[in-house]
Order: C-alpha cells, then structure tokens, then sequence
C-alpha cells in the first residue's frame, strides 16, 4: 500500500490477527459467550422454561413458560489521530495500525466484560449498555419466577478464614454455596460449566483448602486452563463492580459460576478499523484511524449463574 493510497471503507480484522487473538485471550465473554449473528440491530433468542416429560399413551401439553430476551448491538468504538509526518511511508502506517490495534483490543476487551459482567446500573444503552450478570442476579425478573440476590452472594475479605470450618463463613464455603446454586437447578451443565473471575482473586485462592487441607485451585500448566473446583477458570479484568461502564472499572472483584451456554453473546459486525487519510479540504494534515465492533448481550437465564462478590473496606 503507498502511503497516498486513501482507505475509505471499513476493513474487518482478520480472526487469525494478533488484534483478535488478544481481543479473545482478554475478554472472556468474546472467548466464552454464546454467540448469536445479528443481521439487524435487535434480535430475540427464546428463553425456555423446560419440557415436561411423562410416560404412556396419551400427549399432554407442556404448560412450561416460554419468553424471549431481546439482544440490542452496541457499538464499542474508538478513534485516534495521527499528524502525517508521522506516517511517511507504508510501513509506519501498518506498524502504527498494529500498535494502536492492540491497545484497542485490551481495552475492548476489558470495557466489553465489564458491560456484560459488572455494571450495577439499569440499562441505558451508553453507560450501561446491557443487563450485567451483578445487575440481573441482583433484580426480580417475574418472567422467570427469579427472586433479587437468590443466586448472589458476598464473600468480607476481613474474614481471613480461607479454609472450609464449622462457622460456614470461610472463603471455602462461599465459594461451594455459589456453586451449589446453580449445581442444584435445571440449568446445571458440567460440561459447559465456567468460572470467570477478577485476576484479584487469585490470591485467596492459592490459601483456600478444604477440611482435609487440599488446594481446590489448581493452577493450569502447558496451556490448560487454572480450575476451581476442577471448572476452568477465565480471568477478566472487567469483571468488577462499577456504576457505569469502565475499562478500568475499580469496584469490588466479581466471580461468576454457572453455564456458560446462559451468557448469550449478539455478533452484529466483528472488529474493524477504518483510516480516513488527510484531504485537500482539511485545515491539518492528520490521518484519522477508528476501530469499532458491534455486540449485543443478554442473560439466558438468571438460575444458570452465580455471583460471589469480594467486599473490600
């Protein structure tokens, strides 16, 4: 490519890039979600009560209740601008896309499971773009016959207990009980079971033990994955409270268990970048790079997840 060459399109980025590889490593929702093709800005994906199941000769009708969540695309976009003299040829042009595309990526990443993972506030569609897992674990959904905080739970750091004890207040036992709400309904899936956590919990986890002094963390070697409890675990540093969107969100650690199957990811377009070189027309000489993506996000069911949260003083 010279470097007059004017790009006026956007340019999808291709999934084999270093951009989507760091995109995917950081954000646990692009690695781990559900994902549904969006060809409009909204789309319905049926949110299923169950079947009925019995036995004999005669049908009877399922009376199980059937609704829908509503996956609305937002657009996650930033742009930078560059003076041309730092652009001379070709190649300053391609390394500088590179570099900015991988500091759009971390932060895409972090900014995004944020959205989906720990925004407090109602959807607006700006500032919080979706219902969060901490959001809808945390409200009544009628819909569903879920109760606020049924499936949350909060875990004081103050309380240094680690290991599993007869007061049923250590790390060990919360971290079971968060389990155990969504082991024991319908929605439970061992094969399809996560753990994506804030990196901060990492040190709790390497003192908790059970009765018999047993690590229930185990750190993944060779490229597997670290488990808790024998799930896999993803780290997300947007997995934290925050009041509104964040890529740098510094609330309170979050760790969500449940099916992963249940964090149902819209893919409207995939990432691209777009150039927009100077023109005669323009009163500086500055070429102007944006990156965007547009997803969506939604909660399958609130009785496939749970929340642990880390309280901080």
């Amino acid at each position: 490519m010279a470097s007059t060459d004017i790009i006026n399109d956007w340019i999808p980025i291709e999934w084999d890039s270093d951009v989507i590889s760091r995109v995917l490593m950081d954000s646990a929702i692009e690695r781990f979600g559900r994902p549904h093709p969006m060809n409009s800005a909204t789309k319905r994906v049926l949110r299923s009560g169950g079947l009925t199941v019995s036995v004999g000769t005669t049908y009877t009708a399922d009376a199980s209740t059937n609704d829908y969540i509503t996956l609305t695309a937002r657009r996650f976009l930033s742009q930078f601008v560059v003076d041309e003299d730092d652009l001379a040829d070709a190649d300053s042009v391609v390394d500088t896309l590179r570099v900015k595309g991988m500091d759009w990526a971390i932060s895409y990443a972090d900014t995004f499971d944020n959205a989906c993972l720990g925004v407090s506030a109602t959807e607006n569609g700006t500032t919080a773009p979706f219902t969060s897992v901490y959001k809808a674990l945390r409200t009544t959904n009628s819909a569903t016959s879920y109760t606020a905080d049924d499936n949350y739970l909060s875990w004081d750091d103050d309380n240094i207990s680690f290991s599993a004890s007869s007061a049923g207040a250590s790390l060990y036992e919360k971290l079971s009980t968060t389990f155990k709400r969504v082991e024991t309904g319908k929605y439970w899936s061992k094969a399809d079971e996560i753990v994506i956590a804030a990196p901060g919990w990492r040190d709790a986890f390497r003192n908790c033990v059970d009765s018999q002094g047993r690590p229930i963390f185990i750190e993944g070697t060779g490229g597997a994955p670290d488990r808790l409890f024998d799930a896999p675990v993803a780290w997300s540093r947007g997995c934290k409270v925050s009041g509104s969107l964040s890529g740098s969100p510094t609330g309170n650690d979050l760790l969500v268990y449940g099916n992963r199957q249940f964090l149902k990811r819209g893919d409207r377009s995939q990432p691209e970048s777009l150039v927009d070189q100077a023109r005669a027309q323009d009163s500086t000489d500055d070429t102007a790079v944006k990156f965007r993506v547009r997803r969506g996000f939604g909660v399958g069911h609130e009785k496939a997840l749970a929340v642990l949260e880390r309280i901080t003083d």
